[in-house]
């Protein structure tokens, strides 16, 4: 059961563990993701039963949940290496630069997201804080749904009270400030550096003419589809070229007509009730796309677990959604999706992960000029779906979102003076200082040798555009000119040789 603690106090009797350094151990943080890892996969089953009470999720999807969230669990306790950690604490005590060393934060604070993937949502940042050596304090709401309360009842019968409480409401800002706060539905524009903020922004994909476009559909309508369609990394819409959207589209109704319609066999009284309400929330979010000004909506087909829209004549980018929408849109060319995008984003902003699908010189292209936290061409990591975006300004870490350098600060320890300190010795601590900092001097006003350009040109984007004008204009109009000289001449010639 959660701590009978307020959340300051709570917080308060972690920071003073924290301070004893007890969770640092190499051998103590092993045996608490061991004994985390054991008490997750003894209830697997009722994981599983608490993930689909609550969400509007497959069988297999609540499976493969369960799955990674254990898998992610393994994959840290696996990372500790006690005799390695051994040997880089010692370093600096033989004579060894530690410049590469870190530091546990201390206390983690997490506020999980509640709506998708809430189980994984919880134990990735927890059990990547664990193996870094922090205390955690994890935000449990008191509710009626299963996951929290499976999670407040697992998570406290697991790990040891004095490094892991459970708070059910928000501390006070002077609680929070020493800790490194985890925040899944909190949005801060500019997060500080003791804050992990996972942003909501847009997914766009692009699929160019010369794509393969019977796998740009399946992996895009997985994206889209999967997990009830509330995954952030879920295409909020896909631009295709005009040429090839009736084919594109195609392929989108093969791949996506099964879930559409498929049912999520849930077997406890309610599957007509919340089938009903999904259906709702799907036309809700069609009537939202209606009202708008700047496109317009054709739905290409609806069923009771989504729908295909078409929103021709774009003029500005539609919000996200957490809805399984599938919604397309035709541009004329790839400078056309860039312009939309770039019209419609802030010069701070970006999207959260841009799709493109063509040939390796088109993803180049537009992973260059679509401003995008992380651009994957013709393929979506479909790990990437489960769990919450992952934390502004940091590397995507598409396996486990959260690694255990987010949880943890640089502390370097030098122990060899560096290359610069013989030269510095001699200004700062020698009679010879003024002639030393004129030799200082004299090196580093030195002109720079220019280094020479490679003899070659290198052959981008706009450079085959080029090319390929002169192969199609260039050299008929070179043959003609040819022909029309050579012609001319020859008749020249002949009018001269008969007068």
């Amino acid at each position: 059961m959660s701590s009978p603690l307020t959340p300051d106090v709570a917080l308060a009797n972690l920071q003073a563990t924290a301070l004893t350094g007890r969770c640092h151990n190499a051998f103590f943080r092993q045996k608490q993701l061991k004994f985390l890892h054991d008490t997750l996969r003894n209830n697997s089953d009722a994981i599983t039963n608490a993930i689909k009470q609550d969400t509007h999720v497959l069988e297999e999807e609540a499976v493969t949940e369960v799955a990674l969230s254990l898998t992610v669990v393994k994959e840290h306790y696996d990372s500790i290496d006690v005799k390695k950690e051994l040997e880089n604490e010692y370093r600096v005590a033989n004579g060894k630069d530690a410049s590469d060393r870190r530091e546990p934060r201390g206390v983690v604070y997490i506020e999980p997201q509640r709506n998708h993937t809430p189980f994984f949502s919880a134990i990735a940042p927890l059990s990547a804080a664990l193996a870094a050596g922090n205390c955690v304090a994890l935000k449990i709401e008191n509710n009626l749904r299963a996951v929290p309360s499976i999670l407040r009842k697992l998570l406290s019968e697991s790990l040891e009270s004095d490094t892991f409480a459970v708070i059910s409401s928000n501390p006070s800002p002077a609680s929070l400030s020493p800790c490194l706060q985890v925040l899944q539905d909190t949005q801060i524009n500019l997060p500080n550096y003791s804050q992990l903020v996972s942003p909501r922004s847009r997914t766009i994909a692009v699929v160019d003419r010369n794509a393969d476009l019977a796998l740009a559909a399946e992996q895009l309508v997985m994206a889209r589809f999967a997990f009830g369609g509330a995954s952030p990394y879920a295409p909020d819409l896909v631009f295709v070229n005009e040429f090839i959207k009736k084919e594109f589209l195609g392929h989108v109704l093969k791949h996506s007509i099964r879930l559409l319609t498929i049912s999520n066999g849930i077997a406890n009284g309610s599957s007509t009730a919340k089938e009903s309400k999904k259906a709702s929330r799907v036309r809700e979010a069609i009537q939202a796309l209606s009202d708008s000004k700047t496109w317009k909506l054709q739905i290409i087909t609806q069923g009771d677990n989504g729908a295909i829209v078409e929103l021709p004549n774009l003029s500005a980018l539609p919000p996200k959604t957490k809805q399984p929408v599938f919604s397309i849109s035709p541009i004329t060319s790839l400078e056309h999706a860039i312009s939309l995008i770039d019209e419609d984003l802030d010069i701070q902003d970006t999207l959260l992960a841009a799709y493109h699908f063509g040939t390796p010189s088109t993803g180049k292209y537009l992973s260059q000029f679509v401003n995008a936290d992380a651009s994957f061409v013709n393929h979506i990591p479909f790990r990437l779906l489960v769990g919450p975006s992952a934390p502004s300004f940091h590397p995507v870490d598409i396996e486990k979102r959260y690694t255990v350098k987010h949880f943890t600060r640089v502390s370097p320890a030098y122990v060899l003076p560096p290359v610069s300190q013989a030269a510095m010795s001699k200004i700062v601590a020698s009679k010879d200082s003024r002639k030393a900092a004129a030799e200082l001097l004299a090196k580093a006003t030195e002109e720079i040798q220019e280094k020479k350009r490679a003899e070659w040109i290198a052959i981008g984007y706009f450079e085959q555009g080029i090319f390929i004008g002169l192969g199609l204009y260039g050299i008929p109009l070179v043959g003609c000119i040819g022909a029309s000289l050579f012609f001319g001449l020859r008749a020249g010639l002949r009018r001269w040789a008969f007068n």
